[in-house]
């Protein structure tokens, strides 16, 4: 008798959409479309725009609260299936611990007879994926600048007990507004969760997985900090570090084999750059940044030091968005001003002998 479709799914590694479509393989199969203008509750379906192993993305009004938001939806017959349906609250947990700029928002979870129902912030833009299969390698400093700021909200999910575990470029998102937002915890681990481990099974996109989730252990915060090294290589260059034909011939190179230099794909790069992104993506967690905060340190040190800084299109329009120069003196810059501000402020007040009391 044939296995459970949602059951032999669930046993399966996600992989990443764009190595199905570079091997021709069809994704996995998706919950019932709703059609535009279908109402789950108080939120009205605009459109479809996403769609994976874990259900279907809308864009819909909240038509009390008069704003646009995300739905994610677990249709019923995945809701059936416990492991799904502990990823699904497990992302929802961990989500709604995160209140930062730099992740998407969790509204609220709800069940409807569609299925189980994520309500999110909803953006317009891009993912750094798709930016990056259309336009092509990022200069350094517009890279520098996306990761920089998705690193502060690592560090912030990391401090909160939150191991993001799948950083890949098509969960990171540019919007129109030039925000960089973390999104999809769907595989994300609660360090401090005391329930037992459900299964072994390893976790996150072939691509970019680091070492260590390759082999069955536990993937803890440097385990983030490859995944993001892996991305940042691939930012910078326009080539992931790994490219193979296999499955099994990306977790051998994961695990065993050295990756190119960053300069002998891209010429031009900062020697010091390549440096930060071959420490990110180093076989022991050991040897990696041992936080998110070091690794952004890290890469502002070498921006500071080659004054890189984000091009913009001679038309005055912006090739993925308009992204600021970024160096450590500009940021402690911003932090100085505003010390300036207060002090001429106190100095206002005393003069005019304005105390409290």
């Amino acid at each position: 008798m044939e296995p459970n479709k949602s059951e032999s799914l669930a046993k399966t590694i996600r992989i990443d959409e764009r190595l199905r479509e570079r091997r021709g393989e069809s994704a996995a199969p998706a919950a019932s479309a709703l059609g535009p203008g279908s109402q789950l509750g108080h939120y009205l379906i605009l459109k479809q725009i996403g769609e994976g192993g874990m259900g279907v993305v809308y864009k819909a009004q909240d038509t009390v609260l008069d704003r646009t938001v995300a739905l994610k939806i677990l249709p019923p017959h995945l809701a059936a299936n416990d492991d799904f349906m502990h990823r699904f609250r497990t992302e929802a947990y961990a989500q709604a611990r995160l209140q930062h700029p730099n992740i998407v928002t969790l509204y609220s979870m709800l069940e409807v007879p569609a299925g189980f129902v994520l309500v999110m912030e909803h953006v317009e833009g891009r993912t750094l994926a798709q930016c990056l299969n259309s336009d092509g390698a990022f200069a350094p400093g517009e890279a520098a600048w996306i990761y920089g700021q998705v690193l502060l909200g690592v560090a912030y999910a990391h401090q909160m007990g939150i191991v993001h575990r799948d950083l890949k470029p098509d969960n990171i998102f540019i919007t129109r507004r030039n925000e960089v937002k973390i999104m999809d915890f769907g595989v994300a681990k609660i360090v401090d969760n005391h329930e037992p481990t459900r299964s072994r099974s390893m976790v996150g996109t072939l691509l970019y997985i680091s070492p260590e989730q390759i082999n069955g252990r536990d993937a803890d915060f440097r385990s983030d900090i490859y995944t993001l090294g892996i991305g940042l290589f691939e930012a910078v260059t326009g080539r992931l570090p790994f490219e193979r034909r296999t499955d099994y011939g990306l977790m051998h190179a994961h695990v065993l084999e050295s990756p190119p230099r960053p300069r002998q794909l891209k010429s031009g790069l900062p020697r010091e750059l390549e440096r930060v992104i071959l420490r990110a993506i180093e076989k022991e967690p050991n040897k990696r940044f041992q936080s998110a905060v070091e690794f952004r340190d890290a890469l502002l040190h070498q921006c500071d030091r080659h004054g890189l800084e984000a091009p913009h299109a001679e038309d005055g329009t912006h090739r993925r968005s308009t992204l600021p120069r970024v160096t450590r003196s500009r940021l402690l810059g911003s932090y100085g001003f505003d010390a300036l501000l207060v002090a001429a402020a106190a100095v206002l007040v005393m003069s005019l002998g304005l105390y409290p009391g």
